[in-house]
């Protein structure tokens, strides 16, 4: 990708209420989490909920507040985000710096009211502004992604610092990220002396258990490609389950053998880029397998189709490599179906020009007469786009019906995605193609993940949930799917105030 993601600020609140807000399709898979505030009357009896509500009646900012998050999580009163939207609105009215950070939150989310990612960043600076670490850390985050405002990790680091010397630790570790890539902090005399102010004017709001759902990724730092086996190999298994996006996988669809080498090899073949992009340096490298330029080439082309632009770097390398080449002709002449497909697909995208059109698709039919299923899916995709054919979705869908049939979880994805997304499609049971793409999607496919984001942005087949939607695309994009990523900094854009400080300026 162009623009790399740091720290995301994922806060994943999905609330079962009464009002509409239950989100059936990821009910089962997306972990509930909530930041949990002290209360300021702890009692959950009648008595005392009798209590709370005639404070907050009397327009007590902590009574209204709690209540507020009370409706939201179900404590001692009934679901209902509606209620918890008008009781936790009444406290930020009144400028109550907690009430303002969890209202962010909401608004963040999408969580009973409409997402406005640049309303959530202005109540998160005001309780910044009045002190509470858990918002100097969020504004702090909103510096390191260039959505809504511009990318600047100076700041990035002074709010930081800020929340961190009130011993808030989610931002100690987003310190150490910064320095650790080599980032060296410039503070003026100003800002060094506020950074020793710290204070916390609301005590009572105080967040015990935040439970923050986002990933670390290292700012800016480029990644070791010739250790890259052995950084791998060496996560623990659960580390290398999120970073193959399979965390949300149930753990009876695990493959048996949960050694690194079999997880890779599961995710590649649900579509998994990171998995197919570190399968490429392996046989390209020849570690855990033996040295097979073609492989590399097939494992990178693979997962550029799927959005990783970093694969596609590593696959145009490849190709300044005269050996590549002399190694495709000698398979070719042998009738070898992974060398047939690489040639075709790199002269499909444009990486080089040696053969014609008519020979890169004569030898993608020929890999497919071989049952070689990345060719069959690769012509689904021509016939799909019109690219060296003449569009025609129903040949497409029968390609990739085929690769379905042969084991390929991309081929149910493809389909899937036609019937939702091609207007000639006849097909009209969108749930079956949904549960589709949930599924394959906890085993590892940013394609499906993509396809979901559009989904819950558009309402097609769900319920309108622009705030999931986001919260899937900025999955895929941190995965590398630039395809995600310009759907990201579009709804962004769709909703960007026209002042200054919510300018974006491209960078390098």
């Amino acid at each position: 990708m162009r623009y790399l993601f740091v720290l995301f600020f994922l806060i994943s609140i999905i609330v079962s209420a009464q009002d509409s807000t239950r989100i059936q399709a990821f009910k089962d898979e997306v972990p509930r989490k909530y930041p949990i505030i002290k209360k300021k009357y702890p009692s959950y009896s009648l008595i005392a909920g009798y209590i709370l509500v005639s404070e907050a009646n009397r327009n007590d900012p902590f009574a209204q507040h709690e209540l507020g998050l009370r409706y939201l999580l179900g404590n001692g009163f009934p679901t209902d985000t509606v209620k918890a939207v008008y009781w936790i609105r009444k406290a930020v009215d009144q400028n109550l710096p907690s009430a303002r950070f969890n209202y962010g939150i909401m608004l963040y989310n999408g969580i009973g009211i409409p997402w406005n990612p640049f309303e959530a960043y202005q109540n998160f600076k005001s309780a910044s502004n009045a002190g509470l670490p858990e918002s100097q850390f969020a504004v702090g985050l909103i510096y390191t992604d260039n959505l809504i405002l511009n990318k600047n990790y100076n700041e990035a680091y002074k709010y930081f610092k800020l929340a961190s010397d009130a011993g808030y630790k989610p931002a100690k570790d987003a310190i150490q990220q910064l320095l650790k890539s080599g980032f060296n902090p410039i503070l003026d005399s100003a800002s060094a002396a506020k950074e020793k102010q710290v204070k916390r004017v609301d005590e009572m709001a105080s967040i015990i258990n935040p439970n923050w759902d986002f990933d670390f990724y290292d700012f800016e730092k480029k990644a070791n490609e010739e250790n890259i086996a052995v950084e791998v190999l060496n996560k623990k298994p659960d580390e290398l389950k999120k970073f193959l996006g399979l965390d949300n996988l149930p753990k009876d669809s695990m493959p048996k053998d949960s050694s690194g080498k079999s997880l890779l090899q599961f995710a590649a073949q649900s579509g998994s880029p990171e998995a197919l992009m570190i399968l490429g340096k392996f046989y390209e490298q020849g570690k855990i397998f033996e040295k097979n330029l073609v492989l590399a080439a097939l494992n990178y082309l693979r997962a550029y189709r799927l959005g990783s632009f970093k694969s596609g770097e590593f696959l145009f390398s490849m190709l300044q490599n005269k050996e590549l080449f002399n190694m495709l002709k000698e398979k070719i002449i042998k009738g070898d179906a992974d060398a047939m497909y690489v040639w075709a697909g790199i002269s499909a995208l444009g990486f080089e020009n040696q053969i014609s059109n008519q020979q890169a698709l004569d030898f993608l039919k020929k890999a497919a007469e071989q049952k070689h299923i990345p060719s069959i899916i690769e012509l689904g995709l021509l016939y799909s786009n019109g690219t060296m054919v003449e569009k025609n979705r129903e040949k497409a869908v029968q390609f990739w019906e085929t690769a379905k049939q042969l084991g390929s979880k991309e081929a149910s994805v493809r389909i899937a995605m036609s019937n939702l997304f091609d207007q000639s499609s006849t097909q009209k049971n969108n749930y079956v193609d949904i549960q589709t793409l949930i599924s394959i999607a906890n085993e590892g496919s940013v394609l499906s993940q993509t396809a979901l984001g559009v989904c819950y942005e558009k309402g097609i087949g769900v319920k309108e949930n622009k705030g999931l939607a986001v919260k899937l695309f900025r999955h895929s994009a941190q995965r590398g799917n630039e395809t995600a990523y310009n759907s990201l900094k579009r709804m962004y854009d769709e909703l960007r105030p026209e002042d200054d400080e919510y300018k974006i300026y491209e960078q390098n």
